[in-house]
């Protein structure tokens, strides 16, 4: 926030004037659907709000010396960021055959048992074109498609705020930030295991990789 703020000062220089105004909250919807998204949804908001995941900060501070060997802060401007506004187009998308029930009714032409299919179905819900989970103890949760989730993984595992937990409990808080996919436990320990700072850092394992086998 420092980087942005000092970033916000050498703009501010640029303009003839400057001044801050506050938006009244009737006309910060969008903001504040976002902030309590999945508590409160109002109809044709969902839709129109980018869901972002900074993957790296957008903006790097480096030092850089002069011909007077003085000291210059030099800011580079790069974006790493995965937008989910809308579904992201996969080929084996697992959200595809309830999307397209809810929406169109059409049940998956390889689906064998409609009435199960269907059962499952009702524990979602279509807002504005996104999948969400219904839950009856937390808001909906906002189902993600396999590249979303690798993402999200990503960023409460070992982003700025991350501290590189095991596979059951980075499966419990991904579920608490209001998210869902299916093998949600089976991926983030499948994702923990690869993760290189876990495998460096963890405590050492004194039991043999294998049952011992006597000489005899």
């Amino acid at each position: 926030m420092v980087a942005y703020l000092e970033v916000t000062k050498e703009f501010k220089l640029r303009f003839a004037s400057f001044h801050i105004q506050q938006i009244p909250r009737d006309q910060n919807v969008k903001a504040d659907a976002l902030a309590t998204l999945g508590a409160a949804f109002t109809p044709g908001v969902v839709g129109s709000i980018s869901f972002i995941h900074v993957m790296k900060p957008a903006i790097r501070q480096n030092e850089q010396q002069n011909a007077n060997k003085a000291a210059t802060t030099q800011w580079t401007y790069e974006a790493g960021i995965l937008c989910t506004a809308t579904p992201q187009e996969e080929p084996d998308d697992w959200r595809k055959p309830y999307i397209s029930w809810l929406r169109d009714e059409v049940l998956p032409p390889d689906q064998k048992d409609a009435r199960s299919f269907k059962m499952k179905s009702s524990r979602f819900v279509l807002i504005d074109g996104i999948l969400f989970r219904k839950s009856s103890v937390r808001p909906y949760l906002r189902c993600l498609s396999a590249q979303e989730a690798h993402a999200v993984m990503c960023d409460i595992h070992s982003g700025d705020c991350g501290n590189h937990t095991g596979g059951r409990s980075l499966s419990n808080k991904t579920l608490r930030q209001g998210y869902f996919w299916p093998n949600m436990r089976k991926d983030a320990i499948d994702y923990v295991k690869k993760c290189e700072e876990c495998q460096r850092h963890a405590s050492v394992s004194h039991q043999p990789a294998e049952q011992m086998h006597t000489v005899i």
